[in-house]
């Protein structure tokens, strides 16, 4: 921990070089898978050094984390069509696509890490888990403004948007398709428009 905030006291990082990390990682699970990746090799595809890589990251959970976060921030969206059952489905449908793909690899490896080591299952869930959990809450909150949601906890209703993703990606991560998004986007947004107790 303190090789990562002494190296933010020196000179600033250099984004093209995160950026090459973050692709490296992600090119290499998609090759080898996660337990084919080693710090090692991500120096290697990167072009940076390992002590640049260790710089950064203790390991290589903490490179997947990172390059989690980025994507997320980058890639997926949080919709506002006006419709509350729209935006769940554009946002679920496209966090499936992306479940399908090198990220969902990346999920499950840090679901593994963080049964381990629960200091980096608190960092999932500060820097990756709570931030797609504030973009369904941005949603859910405009739908709620409309008249939309009248379901008193929006905690709830947020862990059954993503509750299903996670336990399809131990179990059985074929089950996350389009029509899956279909059925778990209308469930979500029936119970978001019951009335409260």
């Amino acid at each position: 921990m303190s090789s990562r905030v002494g190296s933010m006291t020196g000179r600033p990082r250099d984004p093209a070089v995160d950026e090459a990390i973050r692709q490296a990682t992600l090119d290499l699970v998609a090759e080898q898978g996660y337990r084919g990746v080693s710090m090692e090799g991500i120096a290697a595809r990167s072009g940076v050094s390992k002590q640049a890589v260790y710089r950064r990251f203790a390991g290589k959970g903490e490179v997947i984390l990172d390059s989690l976060v980025a994507y997320a921030r980058t890639r997926l969206p949080t919709p506002d069509t006006g419709d509350l059952g729209e935006d769940l489905l554009t946002l679920l449908e496209e966090t499936f696509a992306a479940q399908r793909g090198v990220p969902g690899a990346l999920n499950q490896a840090l679901a593994a890490e963080a049964l381990q080591d629960p200091d980096f299952a608190r960092r999932v869930t500060d820097t990756l888990i709570q931030s797609r959990r504030a973009a369904v809450g941005e949603i859910l909150d405009r739908a709620r403004s409309r008249g939309q949601v009248t379901y008193p906890d929006n905690d709830v209703l947020i862990d059954l948007v993503f509750g299903p993703m996670w336990y399809a990606l131990v179990f059985d991560a074929t089950k996350l398709t389009d029509a899956y998004a279909t059925e778990l986007s209308a469930a979500v947004t029936t119970l978001a428009a019951s009335p409260p107790d």
